[in-house]
């Protein structure tokens, strides 16, 4: 699946949350018009408080003035030169400062048109006195002490504290939506990540068990909980993030081709370089990050799968051997993270080294402006606060990039579970619990899990409602897969399966399911307490008949000699339990749910003689008025079948009563007197 076909996907899940989306990019767009403006404040105070003293002095009369010095008042003036016809001056000459005097207000303009090298070149020292022939005009300036230059200057200090009190509102303002952004960012997230999981594991249920043979379990949990975390990020971090740098980075640059044209243009110079490490960063990073998500998914995969074989591998003595396993995935897990990482080594470095020649470049043309008189420091000071801040997204923008080849990748692997064809089709007839007899019939039935390697070959018989049949056979007969069948985990090839004269696949699946229980030779547990085991989650099964459920199949003999009875806790598989023990829930669980049709799969093979004798007896009490079907290697537990069908590698050879079928000298009979001998 191509990645804007996948990034099509993923936005569809954030469409219910566009209202959300709306308000998050609102938050973001305020955040950053306060970020951007932060960089314009400190620039604007250094201009006010270092190159303030530039400021001329309009000398007025009255009490219209706002700086009062030696008995005469003055008022700052900027752009209304004209207005005023004498004035007063500051200039730095020296480090020190001197107060110029009487200076006409055509002077005055040339003055401020003359860059700082050409104006102190008019001036020297003499008597420690500021001496200076500035175009036809003589004058003497004395230098002014600390005390007198703070008078001169105490109109600009109010404007500083507003100056300040401006920068931490931005950061106030900057803060405050950002957090708010970034909460309701999180919230939404979940919500959607939670709707994946939700989808997946749906999915997952609807799926056939032909899947499951396919796919390892460590690999499916992965997608559930691995993945959908990574798709977690592209919510969050991935989407509006993009969209904010993108806008910051817009903003910049609007900003500095507002403010100086020709060194914006200068900066710009040096973006070849930083286009071409993006684009090399992001292809090797995406292969390393694959990689990277493969070897995780085979570790998952092993670990899964070992932790659950631990006892085996301790009775083989294969600790070594499997660890040396483990070893090698992770070592090559390792491998794979440390290519992620040179990808980054490389791509850092590098887009740190042209953001401090882009700087270099700002300094070196802003000076050149300033000492020209055709800039101010405060908008040099700006634009290297920009082309610092330039930066910063793109930087981001590479992890962002990264988090998104992360996100594509689980993604593909999520998409592929939700995209993932269910051979078995469910039909729409719903089953009456009152009407339903459970009569099963095959007709010419052909099946193969794999294509053309039939393990049912053209198989025929009728089950009638009530009837108690049994299957015999060598392993791989096809005993189980008939069972697979009447319970559509699988779907047939040939022929028509009917149920209650229908066929089966006009059913809705989960109406024909729960007219089904169906007890295993390999018995699972889930993590909960006895109760629930029997239970299965079905709330309408109460206490009182998790019991009598129970005391039908004898198993509350054990349950009883527990602490705390049904309410005992069961770990993962029920490892705390025997292999009877576990037998004996199965059969309660089975019972508990009522079933029409009854099937066991060599239900009472892992059950000793003694117990077999009990269950033997709760079995009839189980099988009665109800469609039972056996799989059974030992025929003692079935000889009194209403009827035995023997299969041999897929055939239906015979049938009939365990009498009959001994009196026909057959496969049966050879299979008795077999397991006769093994006695």
């Amino acid at each position: 699946m191509k990645d804007k076909q996948l990034v099509g996907r993923l936005l569809g899940y954030a469409k219910p949350y566009t209202l959300q989306f709306v308000l998050i990019i609102t938050m973001m767009l305020i955040s950053t018009t306060s970020e951007l403006s932060k960089p314009i404040i400190i620039g604007n105070t250094v201009d006010l408080f270092v190159e303030g003293y530039k400021t001329p002095l309009a000398q007025v009369s009255g009490d219209a003035g706002q700086v009062e010095f030696e008995g005469n008042r003055y008022v700052r003036t900027y752009n209304n030169i004209s207005e005023y016809k004498f004035f007063s001056y500051i200039v730095n000459f020296n480090d020190n400062y001197y107060f110029l005097e009487n200076i006409s207000s055509a002077n005055m303009q040339k003055i401020l048109d003359t860059n700082i090298n050409d104006l102190n070149n008019m001036f020297k020292i003499e008597n420690e006195m500021l001496v200076g022939d500035v175009y036809g005009e003589i004058y003497v300036g004395r230098v002014l002490s600390g005390d007198e230059l703070k008078v001169l200057r105490a109109q600009d200090f109010d404007p500083l504290v507003k100056q300040g009190m401006l920068y931490v509102l931005a950061i106030a303002v900057s803060f405050t939506f950002v957090y708010m952004q970034t909460l309701l960012l999180r919230k939404v997230g979940q919500k959607i990540i939670k709707q994946i999981r939700i989808d997946v594991y749906e999915k997952m249920l609807s799926l056939p068990s032909r899947y499951y043979h396919k796919n390892q379990v460590g690999g499916l949990v992965t997608k559930v909980t691995n993945d959908t975390e990574s798709l977690n990020e592209m919510y969050t971090s991935v989407i509006v993030s993009l969209f904010q740098y993108g806008l910051y980075l817009l903003g910049i640059i609007v900003v500095m081709l507002n403010i100086n044209p020709k060194i914006t243009m200068y900066v710009f110079m040096v973006l070849p370089i930083v286009i071409v490490a993006t684009v090399i960063f992001k292809h090797y990073s995406r292969l390393a990050y694959r990689e990277t998500r493969n070897y995780l998914t085979e570790m998952n995969i092993f670990l899964s799968e070992h932790l659950m074989g631990m006892k085996l591998i301790q009775i083989f003595t294969r600790e070594e051997k499997t660890f040396d396993r483990m070893k090698n995935i992770n070592d090559n897990l390792f491998k794979a993270g440390c290519k992620e990482i040179y990808a980054f080594m490389v791509y850092r470095p590098t887009l740190f080294s042209v953001a401090n020649l882009s700087v270099a470049l700002v300094l070196l043309i802003g000076s050149k402006e300033v000492l020209a008189g055709t800039l101010t420091i405060g908008v040099v000071v700006i634009m290297m606060s920009y082309v610092k801040e330039f930066y910063n997204p793109i930087e981001q923008m590479a992890e962002v990039f990264n988090i998104l080849q992360s996100a594509l990748s689980a993604a593909e692997k999520i998409f592929a579970v939700l995209d993932e064809e269910n051979e078995i089709v469910s039909g729409d007839a719903e089953i009456d619990d009152d009407t339903f007899k459970g009569e099963i019939e095959f007709k010419n039935v052909w099946f193969a899990y794999n294509d053309e390697e039939w393990i049912l070959k053209n198989v025929s018989f009728k089950i009638e409602a009530g009837q108690k049949v049994a299957f015999v056979g060598a392993t791989g007969a096809g005993k189980t897969s008939i069972l697979g069948l009447i319970a559509r985990y699988y779907d047939i090839q040939k022929g028509q399966i009917l149920i209650d004269g229908k066929d089966i696949k006009s059913y809705k699946i989960s109406s024909l399911r729960r007219q089904m229980g169906e007890v295993l030779q390999d018995v699972f547990m889930f993590t909960g307490n006895i109760a629930d085991n029997i239970r299965l989650g079905r709330v309408d099964i109460t206490d009182a008949q998790v019991e009598v459920a129970a005391k039908t199949v004898y198993a509350n003999s054990f349950i009883e000699k527990l602490k705390n009875k049904y309410q005992e806790e069961v770990i993962e598989g029920g490892a705390t339990l025997s292999t009877g023990e576990r037998q004996l829930l199965s059969f309660a669980r089975a019972v508990a749910y009522d079933p029409k049709i009854f099937m066991l799969d060599e239900a009472t093979s892992n059950i000793d003689t003694e117990t077999e004798g009990i269950i033997q007896e709760a079995l009839y009490k189980m099988m009665e008025n109800r469609t039972t079907i056996m799989v059974a290697h030992r025929l003692a537990t079935i000889q009194h079948s209403d009827n035995i069908i023997v299969l041999h590698k897929g055939e239906l050879m015979e049938s009939g009563t365990h009498q009959d079928l001994l009196g026909k000298k057959g496969l049966y009979h050879q299979l008795y007197e077999l397991s006769l001998n093994q006695a």
